[in-house]
């Protein structure tokens, strides 16, 4: 009979190169009465993972899981996401043969500590985290003879966490005392019966202070160790445990308050439950049929209805759970998944509340999250809701069963309707607790001015979580009805204060215009009656005024635009002026209308105005929120020796609209979608002397619903709207430089008034984040327009950016940023030194082991400090140096052809022409090989495809979710180093073609492809 943990190695093809590995396609389980768990996913995460535990170490409020290998002597962390699904895997070594770990906060600082038994040492392990899943090296502590089972408690009360492990060879347990901060004093014995194993550390009798219970497999019996408080221990009772016990559990199996015990009798194939008398004895022993030789046994609620179950660990591929009635007794064993078990545990990955999986064997950990069942649907395929109304509410079903827990997320896509203009977006994610068949959700609407018509938009559900699927109904439309407008007749209200007179010289046209609010309303037909009081009665009547003089449209202000009234000579002037709307309401021609002036009529200077406005050199016109029947103009302010009197607006040549020297932008809208548009801004002085036009051309936006997306911005003005004042802040509040995750220092550090900078480097490439003082103004780096994060790639010697910021009245400031990279790795090393044995900065790094493999087979060097630079990305360059030196390939080359050949480094000439004259590499389609340029990963891919001689043809896609993304020459490549395992995805199944890869990450991959290449 085998007692101790079967660690089976499973035979692979080829050696897997990355960390953690999502391996192959899931197990169908057996059907039972409820889909209880999901296909399991399987995991890699070391040689032979002995056990696995569950628990947060990280703080996130995730479950995570720790693994420890018996053959590595490691424990590795696997960082859950809280869907299901783990990030890579980090490793800490520990102490020879790991046999039993748990996770506790032994310091007191907050973060989950490690303490793990080491069989060959005879040594308990502490290993101190930090909070982040990663933990210090372990501090080992003498133990007996072989120690394999674990428990942390408080066992003499003074609030600090103690320690019990026992030790299979010398029939004791050792009780270490924690010191409170990580440390622990001398071990104190205790003896047990034969070949103890397992550990359960629980108030046994119910007394308040923690008792022990020891499963011994060599006398096969329980041993109940009383505590006294103090840290001391009695041994009062031997229980008959049937053959061989292991996989011991302390739990309230039957809710009545006291812990009883459970454990798996591997000699006799069952599991035996001893329900408690609270006194520290218990009753007969409860035998319940459970598999060939089981190995281990994990108590939780696994289906979701508050009572505690039995998942058995056993050899035969047939893994049961035994489903607890919630009164110590329990359903006949199930089957759900069909896999031998060398261990099992679990834990809450997929935050549903149930209780997760972990199997482990055959040298692999496979995870089964809890299932959900049901179809999810929405109620309706079509929505409407009238813009006036606050909101729309969309219902979800759930039909088809309602068993478990799942989510599904709700999102909003723009059709006609505009998103923060007609309708609030939603982007969220319903929960279904089990039982649930029924969410509804508000989306807000948002009411608006004017006539926009009906317009629509899409809600759609997707990624149903734990099982659940999506019905036929997952997408609808909203349509927004616009309310049946009411007829408007009341007029414009006018507030004749507001006018004023511009007295020209003689010779020259007087005007009128109003100021801001001299019109209640925007785009009303603003006229000026001429009026004489006739009967000197103060009343305005019928006979007295003349012929309406056109002022012109009122602005979105209420403002109306100079207009030409006539070269009126001196005197005093009456006009009665009206407004009339688009529904042809025309204010009333009364006294209260009647805007009255005098006119001087200067004669004119002497000299003429002749000369005409100016812009400043670099003045350009811009473009903003363009949609497809509208476009913002925007300028900045042009000079003129005598002052700007407007601007004038023209499209296709011909002017369009006039706008007062104070404003510097204008909205045109009619525009019709998908077309192409000249406008000009000519700036014109009161003697109507025109600047040189300030040109551009747009192209407007597809129609909306085309499937060719919207224009920028989020909506359009009114025509002839004018603004509010613009900022003339162009001013940067700050300038940060990063590389990978490590931040860059500026020379001199950023500062106002300070507009040159200086940074050193050693990077491929760095990432230039500006951020601006006002929100409205624009940033161009080198030409190029930018608002977030700006990635350079870097050259050696000197790199000069120029950083423009535009003010929103189009006022600018220059910064100078000169990135200044230092040669590369390889420019530090001589023909004839000697070969570092290590690096300064790989110590505790996770691909440590890798990284020095690399050095000593001679792939990777570091420079003359000793530094390796782990986190910095991998260049074209240093690429094809690393590849000859693996291939041992001779480096020795003539001239190169590529244009760019001569910004190859000199250490990097023979490698590169190595690489291109064995097909390794090739340059791109202008004729460059770009050698400063980080690497991609669809690029390693391919280099790799074409060192293990794979076609370059390929039927079909990728299996990762962005293969479309995966540019057609790389699928084949990629595809392949999936199925050898030398590349697989990052997190949710992306490949991410365009990213780059670290240092570290391409020594590790290196030393894996020389063991698949072979010597």
């Amino acid at each position: 009979m085998k007692l101790e943990k079967s660690v089976v190695r499973a035979r692979r093809l080829l050696p897997i190169l990355l960390g953690l590995s999502l391996l192959a396609a899931p197990l169908q389980g057996h059907a039972a009465d409820k889909p209880l768990v999901q296909d399991g996913v399987l995991y890699h995460a070391g040689t032979n993972p002995y056990d696995a535990v569950a628990d947060d170490v990280n703080g996130d409020g995730r479950a995570d899981v720790i693994v420890f290998d018996l053959v590595e002597n490691k424990i590795s962390v696997l960082l859950g996401n809280g869907d299901g699904t783990f990030q890579m895997k980090q490793d800490t070594s520990v102490g020879r043969s790991p046999r039993a770990v748990t996770v506790a906060d032994f310091n007191g600082d907050g973060h989950a500590d490690v303490a793990v038994s080491n069989a060959v040492d005879n040594t308990v392990g502490i290993l101190i985290g930090r909070g982040d899943g990663t933990f210090e090296q372990q501090v080992a502590y003498p133990t007996g003879n072989w120690p394999v089972g674990l428990a942390a408690k408080d066992f003499n009360g003074d609030g600090i966490l103690d320690l019990a492990v026992t030790n299979n060879s010398s029939n004791t347990v050792s009780i270490l005392r924690g010191m409170g901060d990580g440390t622990f004093r001398t071990a104190i014995t205790v003896p047990v019966g034969m070949s103890p194993r397992s550990v359960a550390s629980e108030d046994l009798n119910s007394d308040g202070i923690v008792d022990l219970a020891v499963a011994n497999v060599g006398s096969n019996n329980v041993n109940i160790l009383l505590g006294d408080g103090q840290g001391g221990f009695t041994s009062v009772l031997a229980i008959s445990s049937g053959r061989s016990p292991i996989g011991l559990q302390a739990a309230d199996l039957n809710s009545d308050g006291y812990m009883d015990l459970a454990l798996a009798a591997n000699g006799d194939h069952t599991a035996n439950v001893f329900l408690g008398n609270g006194d520290g004895t218990f009753r007969p022993v409860i035998t319940l049929p459970l598999g060939h030789s089981p190995l281990d046994l994990e108590v939780a609620d696994f289906d979701g209805d508050g009572n505690l179950d039995l998942l058995g660990g056993v050899q035969d591929s047939s893994n049961p759970i035994l489903l607890g009635n919630g009164d110590g007794t329990f359903q006949s064993a199930r089957t759900y998944f069909d896999r031998p078990s060398s261990a099992v545990a679990s834990g809450d990955f997929n935050g549903d509340g149930k209780a997760d999986i972990i199997d482990i064997s055959y040298g692999y950990i496979k995870i089964f999250n809890s299932a959900a069942e049901g179809v999810v649907s929405l109620a309706q395929d079509r929505y409407e809701a009238a813009e006036n109304s606050a909101s729309v509410t969309v219902s979800v079903y759930r039909a088809a069963g309602s068993y478990g827990q799942t989510k599904v997320s709700l999102r909003t896509i723009e059709g006609t309707a505009i998103a923060g203009t007609d309708y609030n977006s939603v982007d969220e994610l319903l929960v279904f607790n089990e039982g649930e068949t029924t969410k509804s959700y508000p989306i807000s609407i948002i009411g608006r001015n004017g006539d926009q018509g009906d317009r629509t938009f899409f809600v759609e559900l997707g990624n149903p979580t734990n099982g659940a699927v999506l019905g036929a109904s997952a997408r609808a439309e909203v349509t927004i009805r616009e309310p049946v407008a009411v007829p408007d007749t009341t007029p414009p209200v006018l507030d004749v204060s507001k006018f004023r007179i511009i007295d020209q010289y003689q010779g020259m046209p007087d005007q009128l215009y109003g100021e801001a609010g001299a019109v209640s309303e925007a785009g009303a037909m603003v006229k000026a009656y001429p009026w004489v009081d006739a009967d000197a009665d103060g009343t305005v009547n019928a006979g007295e005024w003349g012929a309406p003089i056109g002022l012109g449209l009122s602005a979105a202000d209420g403002s109306i635009l100079p207009a030409d009234i006539g070269d009126l000579s001196p005197g005093t002037y009456a006009f009665v002026v009206t407004a009339t709307d688009a529904a042809g309401n025309e204010s009333a021609q009364e006294a209260s209308a009647v805007v009255t002036m005098t006119l001087v009529k200067d004669v004119p200077p002497d000299s003429p105005d002749t000369s005409p406005p100016s812009w400043q050199t670099g003045a350009e016109l811009i473009f903003s929120r363009v949609t497809s029947s509208a476009v913002t103009l925007e300028w900045p302010a042009a000079s003129d020796d005598r002052g700007i009197a407007a601007y004038e607006i023209y499209q296709g040549g011909t002017m369009v609209q006039s706008v007062p020297a104070t404003t510097r932008n204008y909205t045109i809208n009619g525009l019709a979608a998908n077309t192409t548009y000249n406008f000009a801004i000519k700036a014109v002085d009161a003697a109507r002397n025109a600047s040189p036009g300030l040109e551009g051309t747009i192209q407007s936006a597809s129609a909306p619903g085309s499937g060719s997306g919207s224009g920028s911005g989020s909506g359009s003005s009114s025509s002839g709207s004018v603004p509010s004042v613009l900022s003339s802040e162009s001013r940067l509040q700050q300038l940060s430089l990063t590389a990978g995750d490590q931040p860059i220092t500026l020379t001199p550090p950023f500062q106002a008034g300070v507009y040159d900078y200086t940074v050193t480097t050693k990077e491929a490439q760095v990432v230039v984040s500006p951020r601006i003082m006002h929100s409205a103004a624009k940033v161009e780096i080198n030409g190029e327009r930018v608002t977030s994060g700006y990635t350079v790639p870097l050259k050696d010697g000197d790199n000069v950016l120029t950083i423009r910021v535009q003010a929103e009245d189009g006022s600018a400031t220059t910064y100078r940023l000169t990135l200044k990279r230092e040669p590369l790795e390889e420019t530090g090393e001589q023909p004839n030194q000697e070969i570092q044995n290590s690096f300064i900065d790989i110590q505790g790094h996770w691909a440590e082991p890798d990284i020095q493999k690399a050095l000593t087979l001679g792939i990777v060097k570091g420079d003359v400090s000793g530094t390796f630079r782990p986190h910095a990305s991998v260049s074209r360059a240093e690429w094809a140096v690393m590849m000859g030196r693996l291939l041992k390939a001779d480096l020795t080359g003539s001239s190169i052809s590529f244009t760019d050949g001569n910004s190859i480094p000199a250490w990097a000439h023979d490698g590169v022409h190595m690489a291109v004259t064995e097909g390794v590499m090739i340059g791109y389609a202008d004729g460059t090989f770009r050698p400063g340029q980080p690497i991609t990963r669809a690029e390693i891919a391919a280099v790799l495809g074409r060192v293990m001689n794979e076609s370059s043809e390929m039927d079909g896609n990728t299996s990762y979710a962005d293969d479309s993304g995966i540019p057609v020459w790389a699928k084949p490549y990629v595809q392949a180093a999936a199925d050898y395992g030398l590349l697989q995805g990052r997190g949710a199944n992306r490949f991410a073609p365009n990213e780059p890869m670290t240092r570290s990450e391409a020594a590790v991959l290196l030393v894996r492809l020389s063991r698949v290449l072979g010597p």
